[in-house]
């Protein structure tokens, strides 16, 4: 009995999974690499936010300096491993850091890109469980596990990156309630410190969650080339 009389998939709806499988397995591979990517991008912000919040919970702040002659950085404010690794540096008589204002948006058009990614994959794999079932079939049983499983994988990645944009936006919200002008910062050191390192704890719940899914998606990829070995055997 062929798998179409089993009440499998036609050969035309095999082929069609067969396409789809070829095409997802290259995108994964991509995107698992890509998220590796861009999680450690999203550590080492949050390393440079780590060491201000030490500059600013340190020792008591010497004097300042005249801006009078030029721009002058804030002694007091800046870490000179975050300025020759980020620019971040706070200036006298000047406003937030161009570069923090840089990075928090960044983070916030993170948040919503991962919470776009996550709806739009799990409107894709809501449509999808139900659509393989057909592969539920004895002749074709062998092939379905492994694509199962790259399936299962794909679902907890939209639930991860639902996860990431929920972090990322609470890193956001941390950073715009702190006043991060010098003159905001100089106002409470360490209570600075302690939104910055908070802010710092949500990017690195980000960053590894992220990891974790780039991770796991890259597992996938002897899964869609074993189904796809097995659907065309």
């Amino acid at each position: 009995m062929t798998a179409e009389a089993s009440g499998g998939p036609s050969p035309a709806e095999l082929a069609g999974y067969v396409r789809v499988a070829r095409d997802h397995r290259e995108h994964e591979r991509y995107h698992s690499v890509l998220k590796l990517e861009e999680s450690a991008a999203w550590r080492r912000d949050s390393n440079a936010l780590k060491l201000l919040a030490a500059r600013w919970s340190g020792s008591p702040a010497p004097d300042r300096l005249d801006p009078a002659h030029g721009a002058v950085g804030c002694v007091d404010l800046n870490d000179p491993a975050v300025v020759a690794t980020t620019g971040i540096l706070f200036m006298e008589g000047e406003s937030e850091p161009a570069e923090i204002t840089a990075l928090r948006s960044r983070f916030e058009q993170a948040a919503v890109r991962y919470q776009q990614l996550s709806r739009w994959l799990n409107d894709h794999m809501t449509a999808e469980w139900p659509r393989l079932r057909s592969l539920l079939v004895p002749d074709l049983v062998e092939a379905a596990r492994p694509r199962f499983r790259a399936l299962t994988r794909t679902t907890e990645a939209a639930n991860a990156y639902s996860l990431v944009a929920r972090l990322l936006d609470s890193a956001v919200h941390t950073l715009k309630v702190q006043d991060l002008t010098p003159e905001g910062v100089r106002r409470d050191p360490a209570a600075a410190a302690k939104m910055v390192l908070t802010a710092s704890w949500f990017i690195d719940s980000a960053a590894s969650a992220l990891a974790e899914a780039g991770a796991q998606l890259g597992l996938s990829d002897p899964d869609w080339s074993s189904f796809i070995a097995l659907a065309e055997a």
